[in-house]
């Protein structure tokens, strides 16, 4: 845009993760051959729209199309009765066996290649150590053995005090803080909550700076921060103080 638009680099990609994309080994093959299907398998959120199913008569191959905007949508803390952990409750609920539970989205079987558990060990590692968002729901799994699970809310903070993409990467105590009782209605503005119980999904706001690090773990590996509203554009480009619009639209 000009120089509009000024950001840092990006950061160097996880070890674990720069290994997978670039290596000539079974492994890296393997993953880069599924790379989706592994993404979705660590994806905090899930992917929603009206589902146009009709369309699928028999007569073509299988087609998948939604009506409308698509959105990002993110559920409770834990599962409800007789439901198998997905998404983001897999940080949370039966992490004894996160691994295989992890497998179990995206397979209609039990059957396991050995080489698929190996790389969804090493990424789930690699995201506990690196990404501030899995550090939150790991915290979150830990106060689950303090306090009884229904009163516990999580709260995905939205405000920045500055532009992370700039200044610095999020930190676990920024990205989220976990709430016990009730939340008052009048400071929610347009953070996500999610409730540890409950049958509800929550949309995202699109503007919500974790939108696309919480869907694409494996694009933002370090949950950096996308879009937000405020962020101003560089003073380099206006250096007279005159031009009217002084921040980024989306």
């Amino acid at each position: 845009m000009d120089g509009k638009v000024q950001l840092s680099f990006l950061m160097q990609v996880p070890a674990t993760l720069q290994d997978l994309h670039r290596g000539h080994h079974d492994k890296g093959r393997y993953f880069r051959k599924n790379i989706r299907k592994f993404n979705s398998m660590i994806a905090f959120t899930s992917m929603a729209g009206k589902v146009n199913r009709s369309i699928n008569n028999g007569t073509t191959p299988p087609t998948f199309s939604i009506n409308g905007q698509n959105y990002h949508s993110i559920g409770s803390l834990i599962p409800t009765n007789n439901e198998r952990p997905r998404f983001v409750q897999l940080y949370v609920y039966d992490t004894d066996n996160e691994v295989f539970n992890r497998i179990l989205t995206v397979r209609s079987d039990e059957i396991i290649n050995k080489l698929e558990t190996k790389i969804m060990s090493e990424l789930s590692k690699m995201l506990d150590i690196c990404n501030p968002l899995a550090k939150s729901f790991c915290f979150a799994r830990d106060r689950f053995a303090d306090s009884e699970p229904s009163k516990i809310k999580m709260r995905l903070i939205r405000n920045r005090e500055k532009d992370g993409r700039v200044y610095n990467l999020p930190t676990a105590s920024e990205v989220a803080i976990l709430i016990v009782g009730d939340i008052d209605d009048s400071i929610l503005g347009r953070d996500i909550i999610i409730q540890s119980t409950t049958n509800k999904l929550k949309r995202i706001d699109v503007i919500h700076p974790l939108y696309l690090a919480l869907q694409y773990p494996l694009i933002f590996p370090y949950g950096e921060d996308g879009f937000m509203t405020g962020i101003q554009i560089s003073t380099r480009y206006d250096l007279s103080g005159t031009r009217k619009c002084k921040t980024i639209s989306m």
